[in-house]
């Protein structure tokens, strides 16, 4: 199946717009309308509602979706391996979340390239749904996490702890007046079953996000708290609420057996461990 088949099917389920489509993929609407009959002809299934200002997936496109994204990625990824340079011995796809990323693994990341010279690094942020399916399918090599999968032959090991605090734009913050102004940040089974136990009469939330980085940019702009990592308070515009308990998520590297890399993850996990 010719790959720009696939590429053409997700950017009109991305746009749900056939001449949007063309102008982002560089080609003639006629050419988008084409290529998405051709892929429903190859299938033997309908994969969008045509209506007017109104393109919708079908049931069948639904389930298209994450079959297409994983191609693609596997094909980006053959790509790459194919033309690495000489002096790169291998490709090594790692794929984490964006908090982990902001808040621990981007300081790391210079140190990992100068250890490791000889890996064409690929480093991308998932949901944690999207690194457990990638991951399983071989797609990704390192997949770095909270909340590991529990696949069959997934290596996992815990490398690191990430603290979580109270924290607040001000330092005199009291606990009661921080709870009444909170951003809940959704870190999780284990933290959600941290917080109702210590706040069981705390009132819902105003704000809440799945995303760390877009409540510490909150706070710092317009006020507030939430539980954020550690390191967020060490540029000085963050403090942590006195008398407020914290919590600890530990962090886990995952690989699996049959990775090209496997004989360099002990060297890889050690130096990204602490």
């Amino acid at each position: 199946m010719d790959i720009e088949l696939l590429k053409t099917f997700l950017e009109v389920n991305k746009t749900r717009h056939f001449g949007k489509a063309s102008d982002n993929l560089c080609v003639t609407q006629a050419a988008v309308s084409a290529r998405v009959r051709l892929l429903e002809e190859h299938l033997g299934v309908p994969l969008f509602t045509r209506a007017r200002n109104n393109i919708q997936l079908t049931t069948e496109g639904e389930r298209l979706i994450p079959h297409a994204e994983s191609v693609l990625l596997s094909w980006s990824r053959a790509k790459q391996e194919v033309a690495l340079k000489k002096e790169l011995k291998l490709q090594l796809n790692v794929g984490t979340t964006i908090d982990l990323w902001h808040f621990i693994l981007g300081e790391r990341l210079g140190l990992f390239r100068s250890s490791f010279p000889e890996l064409a690094l690929k480093l991308d942020v998932y949901s944690p749904q999207e690194l457990s399916r990638l991951i399983e399918e071989g797609v990704i090599d390192l997949a770095l996490t909270f909340e590991p999968p529990r696949l069959p032959n997934l290596n996992t090991k815990a490398i690191d702890t990430m603290k979580l605090v109270l924290v607040s734009a001000n330092s005199n913050k009291s606990l009661k007046e921080a709870l009444k102004e909170l951003i809940y940040i959704d870190w999780g089974t284990t933290f959600s079953m941290f917080y109702a136990s210590r706040f069981p009469d705390a009132n819902t939330a105003p704000l809440s996000t799945n995303t760390a980085n877009i409540a510490e940019h909150h706070i710092k702009s317009h006020g507030g708290s939430a539980y954020l990592p550690t390191s967020c308070l060490n540029d000085g515009e963050l403090f942590s609420v006195q008398n407020a308990p914290s919590h600890s998520r530990k962090i886990y590297a995952c690989y699996s057996n049959s990775s090209a890399v496997i004989a360099d993850f002990d060297q890889i996990i050690d130096l990204l461990s602490r």
